[in-house]
C-alpha cells in the first residue's frame, strides 16, 4: 500500500470514564488505526442505458454503485481519503465468524436437473488468538468515521463471537450507543439439528449501534404480516358481518371519539349486549355490562385468506433462511436472504441514503440497496465475491439499447469496480494474452445494421470438464451448462472493461442467452477509419467453477480459440 498521509482514529467513549469502563482484552490489543491513501485503479464499469434501466423500475435508477476489490481496511481508508467520511447512513457488516472452518461451495452445472460436480474453497475462517478481535477493531474504528452522525451500524454474527463483539462495539462506540440486538432464526430444526445436544443453534445475532449517543438515527419501525386460512382465523378471532376482528381497550378515548367509532361499527359490547351512547351524561357503555372494545379487522386477501399486521420486536423468526429460498442461491457460503436485508434497509434508511457493506460476500446487501433506490458501496478481498455482487446488479440488463436517432442513451445505475491496495492483478484474470488458457470457444462477431451481433457457438472449460470427469458426470451438449455469466465490452481499450452486456441469470436452472446485440454505429465508424473491423470486442465468459475467460475478437477475425 502506498500512503502519502496518515490520519489516526481511536476509540473514545464520551459517555464513559476510562477508569470504570468494562473492557475486553486480547493479546496485542490496540484501539487505534492509521488510515492512509492506498493506491486505487478502476477495473470495470457497467452503466445500463436509461431505456433498459426504466424496465427495472424507477426506484432502481440512480448513480452507479461502487465495488472495492481488496482488503477492506484499504477500502475503508480509501473512502475516508476520498471524502466519504460522515456520509454513510447504514453499515451492514457480516464479517467472518471465527469459526475455525474452511468454507467451500458446490460447483454445479447449470440447467434443469444438472448435478454438482465437486467443491471448491471460497475462503478460510481460521484465526490466531487475538487476531480476530484486532481485525474487527481496526475496521470498526474506520467504519465509525464513515458513518453519518445519525447513522447506524448493524453487525451480524453467530454464537461464537457475539458476546466479544458486543463488548468491542461498546468500547468503540460507547455503551449508550447500543440500540438493540436482533436475533434472527436463520435455520429450522431438521436433519442432525433435531438430535443436537444442549439445544440446536438456529439463531444469529445482529448488534445495532448508532454513531453517537445523542444521534437520532433514521428509524422506520417495520411491521410483519401473518397470513391465516379461514379456519385459522375463526379459531383465533371473533366475527361479524364485516369480517374477523380482535378487540382492544379504548383507554382514554374521548366521548366524541367513542361515538365516532360506534358510528363506524367499530365498538364491541360483550355478553351479547349493545353499545349505549348517553349524550346527556357523555357516557358510552355496554348494555349488559363489561368493558367496551375497539374492533380491529383482519385484511381479507382472496376468498379465504386473511392477514394480520403485527409490530416487529427483536426476535425475527418470520424471515426464512437461504435453505427455503433456493431461487436466491449464488453458491456462496454464509449467504443471507434478500428479505432480511430489505427489513434492515427499510428500518434504517430512506431512498437515496448511502449503504455500505464492507464484507459484500454474495452481494445481497448491494442487490437489495439497488432495488430499493439506495446508493451503495461494497468491499471484499475475494474476487469471486466482487464478481457475484456485480452480476446481481447487472443481471436485469442483457443488452444495450440505442434511441431512435441512433444516439447513445443516457446511462443510469450500474456499478464500478475499483481495485484498492495491491490486491490481485489485472481484472482478476491474469495478464493479457493468458486469459484463454484452459478454455476453447467459437465466437462469431458480425455487424448487423447499427449494432454488433455476438454469438457464442461453442465453449468448453477444461477445469469444468476435469471436475465433471472426476465426478463421472458427462458434460451436456449445450455449452451453456458450463457458464455462469457472459459479459461483453464491444469496444475494449485493454485497460478498463466496460461491459454493455451483463448476462448473469439468477438461480441454478437458468442459462445464459448466448446470442447478443450491442455496440453502436457511431462508435464503430470512429475507430481508425476501418469501421467495426478495427474495434476490439471483448467477451468475458465466467464458468461455473468461477474461472474467467476473456476472448478478444474483431469483425472478420477467425472466431475459434483453443487453450
Amino acid at each position: 500500500m502506498v500512503a502519502t498521509r496518515h490520519e489516526g482514529f481511536w476509540a473514545g467513549c464520551a459517555d464513559q470514564n476510562t477508569d470504570d469502563r468494562v473492557a475486553l482484552q486480547w493479546p496485542g490489543k490496540r484501539l487505534q488505526v492509521d488510515a492512509g491513501r492506498p493506491v486505487a485503479r478502476t477495473l470495470e464499469t457497467y452503466r445500463p442505458t436509461a431505456e433498459r434501466a426504466g424496465r427495472m423500475g424507477a426506484e432502481s435508477v440512480g448513480r452507479a454503485g461502487l465495488l472495492l476489490y481488496g482488503d477492506n481496511l484499504d477500502g475503508l481508508s480509501w473512502l475516508l481519503a476520498n471524502g466519504y467520511g460522515g456520509r454513510v447512513r447504514l453499515v451492514y457488516m457480516d464479517p467472518p465468524y471465527n469459526s475455525n472452518r474452511t468454507y467451500r461451495s458446490r460447483v454445479r452445472l447449470r440447467g434443469n436437473g444438472q448435478p454438482s460436480i465437486g467443491e471448491q474453497t471460497v475462503y478460510e475462517d481460521v484465526w490466531q488468538p487475538g487476531d480476530y478481535l484486532q481485525f474487527a477493531a481496526d475496521r470498526l474504528l474506520l467504519l465509525r468515521e464513515l458513518l453519518h452522525e445519525d447513522g447506524t451500524l448493524w453487525l451480524h454474527c453467530d454464537h461464537r463471537m457475539q458476546a466479544h463483539l458486543l463488548l468491542l462495539l461498546e468500547e468503540v462506540f460507547g455503551a449508550s450507543c447500543h440500540l438493540n440486538t436482533v436475533y434472527w432464526r436463520s435455520q429450522t430444526m431438521r436433519g442432525a439439528k433435531v438430535h443436537a445436544r444442549y439445544f440446536p443453534r438456529s439463531a444469529q445475532a445482529i448488534h445495532i449501534f448508532r454513531r453517537q449517543k445523542d444521534g437520532e438515527p433514521v428509524w422506520q419501525a417495520p411491521t410483519r404480516e401473518i397470513e391465516l386460512t379461514e379456519s385459522e382465523a375463526a379459531a383465533r378471532y371473533m366475527r361479524d358481518g364485516r369480517g374477523f376482528f380482535r378487540t382492544s381497550d379504548p383507554g382514554t378515548y374521548s366521548f366524541e371519539r367513542l361515538a365516532a367509532l360506534d358510528a363506524e361499527g367499530r365498538l364491541y359490547a360483550p355478553f351479547g349486549g349493545h353499545v349505549v351512547i348517553d349524550g346527556a351524561s357523555r357516557r358510552v357503555y355496554a348494555s349488559n355490562g363489561g368493558n367496551l372494545g375497539v374492533k380491529y379487522y383482519l385484511e381479507q386477501r382472496g376468498r379465504a385468506r386473511y392477514v394480520v399486521t403485527r409490530a416487529v420486536d427483536n426476535l425475527w423468526d418470520d424471515l426464512a433462511g437461504l435453505g427455503t429460498v433456493p431461487g436466491e442461491d449464488e453458491s456462496y457460503p454464509t449467504q443471507k436472504t434478500e428479505r432480511l436485508l430489505q427489513r434492515i434497509l427499510e428500518t434504517a434508511t430512506r431512498p437515496g441514503d448511502l449503504v455500505l457493506d464492507p464484507f459484500v460476500g454474495a452481494g445481497t446487501t448491494t442487490a437489495v440497496a439497488h432495488k430499493m433506490g439506495r446508493a451503495w458501496i461494497g468491499c471484499d478481498s475475494i474476487w469471486r465475491a466482487v464478481r457475484t455482487a456485480a452480476g446481481r446488479i447487472g443481471r436485469s440488463s442483457q443488452a444495450t439499447e440505442i434511441d431512435e436517432s441512433g444516439d447513445s442513451a443516457a446511462r443510469v445505475g450500474g456499478y464500478q469496480i475499483v481495485r484498492v491496495g495491491e490486491a490481485g492483478t489485472g481484472l482478476g484474470r491474469g495478464a493479457p494474452g493468458t486469459e484463454r488458457a484452459g478454455a476453447s470457444s467459437r465466437i462469431r462477431v458480425t455487424r448487423e445494421g447499427e449494432q454488433l451481433a455476438v454469438r457464442i457457438e461453442r465453449f468448453r472449460s477444461e477445469h469444468v470438464a476435469r471436475l465433471a470427469a472426476e465426478s463421472n458426470v458427462p458434460l451436456p451438449q449445450d455449452w451453456r451448462a458450463q457458464v455462469r455469466a457472459v459479459l461483453i465490452d464491444p469496444d475494449y481499450d485493454g485497460t478498463i472493461f466496460r461491459p454493455e452486456v451483463v448476462d448473469a441469470p439468477a438461480g441454478r436452472k437458468a442459462l445464459v442467452a448466448g446470442s447478443y446485440r450491442c455496440g453502436k454505429l457511431d462508435r464503430c465508424s470512429q475507430i481508425g477509419g476501418s469501421g467495426a473491423g478495427g474495434r476490439s470486442v471483448a467477451v468475458l465468459i465466467l464458468d461455473v467453477a468461477g474461472e474467467e475467460h476473456l476472448e478478444l475478437r474483431t469483425v472478420g477475425q477467425p472466431s475459434s480459440s483453443a487453450g
